[in-house]
């Protein structure tokens, strides 16, 4: 699963620091490895071009007001949405990754000053029943220990970055109004424009075949890879059997085991190519070889639902409860940028 691109632009600095990637580590349950070969996830936004990060970094990367940040703290930032992404980061997006760390982390010292500025404390009462609640994840208290000690971190750093979490969300508790009027009219007005996001239903039972590509294949892997799965899909129109040839031929883990079974698969759920293939079967038929940025697939439908729109009373809590968090979002976000304005960052890198 590609969730490299989609955790940079999801994950939100104007929450809490866990989603900086710099503040306190996430939860054990949080902590889950992902199939790279699964292709249940939307194709994230191409990378943005940035300047090249070079592979030795500078003691001091970046200056905000008075603090340093250094090359250790960028480096631990880094290695904790590694965590939260679930994978080791990709070479092909480390320029990216590091400059959009990098660039939370600023806006993580601008908000952890400006609670000094405003005089805001944190019980460390607080702090430890914040620990506490992470370390009730773990079964045992070696089990929390040895987490530790995989994050390459200390209980006293733990609770350093516990400490300016709290700090970062109390400043923004207090910046930002927790309570934003949507009225009734603007809901249904957002109903009326985007009537196509609520339906029900229109889903596809699907299987497939993955023949898995590495993004940093060559010319030579991607034809090897290509003739394999034309081999498998030439093998099935012979008359065998998917499910079998899944069991043996698929890449993608999660499924090869059920015989290539997918599941219930709905519009916006995977990557363009996919859903394209998809829904241009009928139930029965069987794709030609496709492929994404996964790899090379063959896709089966077995059954498909049809799509029905679900009334705005069923959806009105559900489009208020959206348009709060957004009108939530850009409020914080202005003040953040504005105390960005007001600040001497100075980045060096």
């Amino acid at each position: 699963m590609s969730v490299w691109n989609r955790s940079l632009r999801g994950a939100c600095i104007l929450v809490v620091s866990t989603a900086l990637g710099c503040g306190t580590q996430p939860a054990a349950d949080e902590v889950v490895a992902t199939d790279p070969a699964s292709t249940l996830e939307p194709l994230a936004v191409p990378a943005p071009s940035v300047d090249p990060v070079s592979e030795t970094l500078p003691a001091i990367v970046a200056r905000v007001n008075a603090h340093e940040v250094t090359n250790e703290e960028l480096e631990r930032a880094v290695r904790s949405a590694e965590i939260q992404a679930g994978q080791a980061l990709p070479a092909h997006l480390r320029d990216q990754v590091y400059r959009s760390v990098l660039d939370r982390l600023v806006s993580f010292h601008v908000l952890l000053q400006e609670s000094a500025s405003r005089g805001i404390e944190v019980d460390e009462t607080v702090v430890e029943e914040r620990i506490e609640s992470l370390r009730a994840n773990f079964p045992t208290p070696e089990a929390f220990t040895a987490q530790l000690a995989s994050w390459n971190t200390t209980l006293e750093i733990l609770r350093g970055e516990t400490r300016r979490d709290l700090l970062v969300e109390r400043v923004l508790a207090a910046a930002v109004p927790s309570e934003v009027d949507v009225d009734a009219e603007t809901a249904r007005a957002f109903y009326d424009q985007h009537m196509e996001q609520f339906t029900a239903g229109g889903g596809a039972e699907a299987k497939h075949i993955l023949i898995g590509l590495s993004p940093d294949a060559d010319e030579n892997d991607t034809a090897a890879a290509r003739a394999r799965a034309q081999a498998v899909l030439d093998e099935l129109r012979a008359g065998g059997d998917f499910a079998a040839l899944a069991q043996t031929h698929s890449q993608d883990q999660a499924s090869a085991a059920a015989g290539g079974e997918l599941g219930r698969v709905v519009k916006g759920q995977t990557v363009p190519a996919f859903e394209a293939a998809l829904f241009a079967l009928s139930p029965g038929e069987t794709s030609d070889v496709v492929e994404t940025p996964f790899g090379f697939h063959i896709i089966q439908m077995t059954a498909l639902e049809e799509t029905t729109t679900v009334p705005f009373t069923e959806a009105s809590v559900q489009i208020r409860e959206f348009l709060v968090r957004t009108e939530q979002q850009a409020k914080t976000e202005a003040f953040v940028e504005e105390l960005r304005a007001n600040s001497d960052i100075e980045i060096l890198i």
